[in-house]
């Protein structure tokens, strides 16, 4: 249950209480870690926690958890942790300070909030929630704060110091009114091997014998519904609406959330979206569009034009225009125009930089770079971006009340 004091708090972009552990971690004390999920974003942050424990850091990977034996029992092997094929025990582990959520969007919100109340803090994948229930970013917040933990979405691009330096100018009023922004992801040919997942993407995944079909479906949870064992659902479950909101919900949050930060901005007001299937070689079998793009208007502005494309890696530069000046992110940062100005970043983003500060703020108890506060703005825009391109029309949100409710515009 939101509650309404908690979206009061969230409205105000509050959520700056402190925090505290029940025994607080010392700054020479390991952080014992469990990741769920050992596909390959799994593997990729089993093995920068191995690193940054090589270079120094206090963090070891106590456990690693995944429905399919064959990945569990190898990433079990590689990084010397515990083996579990169910998240529940990764939470019952008195070893395990922290988990890292790394499995399908429609797993994230309870998984989330099953490891708050366990009493532990959660780096999560990006998208922070997934994209059909409107009140689960809420819901994650609320959990935060009631239990008073430290939590961080995988949106690694925000330990980049630009947006700090940007948010830092803005505030200065050198760019004047914020009227637009724009950004974009634009690939060719990514997802592309996952086409293939149609026939046998790894024959050795036998559901019943060493695959968890049922529990990786969460269809007795209600998190998605019971459908027959397909080798494309479980390797390419992001062409799936049951389980994922395509390249909207997997490359949006990467690219909304800086301007979110930067821009200072809160709930959106209204949200239109776009785009379709229009690559042949998807349209037989892909369910999410190839082609996706959003218009986010916010509450006296400014207005954002977010674009990904599954098709052509020709890029669109990302942008912020100003009444005075426009800001264009480029080679080493970001030029001001008129005048050229660079600003040129101090701290560039990465994999072990965004761990870094997690691990940071697990000892410290302070807000992550892309913490929760900035998840509920992110995913709610997004959330409402799916939403409005299924339906083919403009949705608003109504934040007057502080309730996730949702309108459609007549006409």
């Amino acid at each position: 249950m939101v509650r309404r004091r908690d979206l009061l708090k969230i409205g105000a972009g509050a959520l700056l209480f402190p925090l505290f552990r029940r025994s607080v971690l010392g700054a020479n004390e390991t952080v014992g870690v469990g990741v769920i999920g050992c596909g390959g974003m799994g593997q990729a942050h089993i093995g920068t926690l191995m690193e940054l424990a090589a270079q120094g850091e206090k963090v070891r990977v106590v456990g690693v958890c995944d429905v399919y034996r064959k990945r569990v029992e190898g990433a079990a092997s590689w990084s010397k942790a515990k083996a579990y094929f169910d998240y529940r025990q990764v939470l019952d582990d008195p070893e395990v300070d922290a988990v890292c959520i790394v499995t399908p969007d429609h797993w994230h919100t309870k998984m989330a909030l099953d490891a708050l109340e366990a009493g532990k803090d959660v780096y999560c994948e990006k998208p922070m929630t997934h994209w059909k229930q409107l009140t689960d970013p809420l819901k994650i917040a609320a959990a935060v704060n009631r239990h008073r933990r430290v939590f961080q979405v995988g949106t690694q691009g925000m330990s980049d110091s630009i947006w700090e330096q940007v948010a830092e100018l803005i505030k200065a009023g050198e760019l004047g009114t914020i009227v637009q922004a724009q950004a974009a992801d634009m690939r060719d040919g990514h997802w592309g091997v996952l086409c293939g997942c149609w026939q046998d993407c790894d024959p050795d995944a036998r559901p019943d014998v060493n695959l968890d079909w049922d529990m990786w479906l969460g269809h007795r949870f209600g998190l998605a519904p019971w459908r027959p064992w397909h080798s494309a659902r479980f390797f390419a479950y992001r062409i799936f609406w049951d389980y994922s909101g395509g390249i909207g919900a997997d490359w949006f949050p990467h690219i909304l959330t800086p301007l979110v930060r930067s821009l200072g901005l809160g709930f959106p007001h209204k949200v239109t979206a776009s785009g379709g299937l229009y690559l042949p070689e998807h349209q037989l079998r892909w369910e999410v569009p190839d082609i996706f793009q959003m218009i986010v208007e916010y509450p006296n502005g400014p207005s954002l034009h977010l674009m990904a494309c599954l098709g052509n890696a020709t890029g669109a530069p990302m942008m912020i225009r100003g009444s005075r000046a426009t800001l264009v992110f480029e080679g080493e940062g970001a030029t001001l125009y008129p005048g050229q100005r660079k600003i040129v970043r101090t701290r560039h983003a990465s994999l072990q930089e965004h761990w870094r500060d997690f691990l940071r703020c697990v000892r410290t108890r302070e807000k992550p770079r892309s913490n929760e506060t900035l998840g509920v703005y992110v995913m709610t825009a997004i959330n409402l971006g799916i939403h409005s391109y299924l339906k083919g029309r403009t949705l608003t949100w109504d934040g007057k009340s502080m309730k996730p409710v949702l309108k459609q515009e007549e006409g």
